[in-house]
């Protein structure tokens, strides 16, 4: 996102993902992480978990790749609820690559697309997320750091609110 759309204020997820070449680094950089936290509402996690299994990529190749074997989400026990129903989710990198993967090839709105725009809008959102946790990682070399938060939450200010 650019220096004038973080002045007036334009959400960095309406032009995501901002090219190729930025999503494919995103992809090794979620590949290489050991564990990313993912905290959202529990309803969004299930609208996850139930379509990014989906991921075949027929909408780019015109065939199904069968890529679905890298998204192995946690065991239930492994996913903590807290207050207000948001749920922290931990993913491995390749997991989670497999989440970015889904945001990405869910976007183009051909005539045969299974996705929604409400899918799509879903997917922008989740892939904004982790491609802006992504721009904070950097290779450890072994060295212990803290681990990767992905935060799923914007929050409607009070001004914005009705009585």
């Amino acid at each position: 996102m650019g220096l004038i759309d973080k002045l007036l204020g334009k959400p960095p997820y309406n032009d995501w993902p901002a090219s190729y070449a930025s999503f494919r680094g995103d992809m090794v950089k979620a590949a290489g992480l050991g564990v990313a936290r993912v905290r959202c509402h529990r309803n969004t996690w299930a609208y996850l978990l139930d379509n990014v299994p989906k991921d075949n990529e027929t909408s780019i190749t015109g065939h199904a790749r069968g890529q679905n074997g890298a998204f192995r989400p946690p065991a239930q026990d492994e996913v903590t609820t807290g207050k207000d129903a948001m749920v922290t989710v931990p993913l491995s990198g390749t997991a989670l690559a497999a989440v970015l993967s889904w945001c990405r090839n869910i976007q183009p709105n051909t005539v045969s697309s299974p996705w929604t725009e409400l899918d799509r809008s879903i997917g922008r959102r989740v892939g904004a997320a982790i491609s802006q946790a992504l721009d904070n990682i950097v290779p450890s070399n072994g060295a212990d750091g803290p681990t990767a938060v992905i935060y799923l939450d914007d929050r409607v200010t009070a001004k914005d609110t009705t009585p």
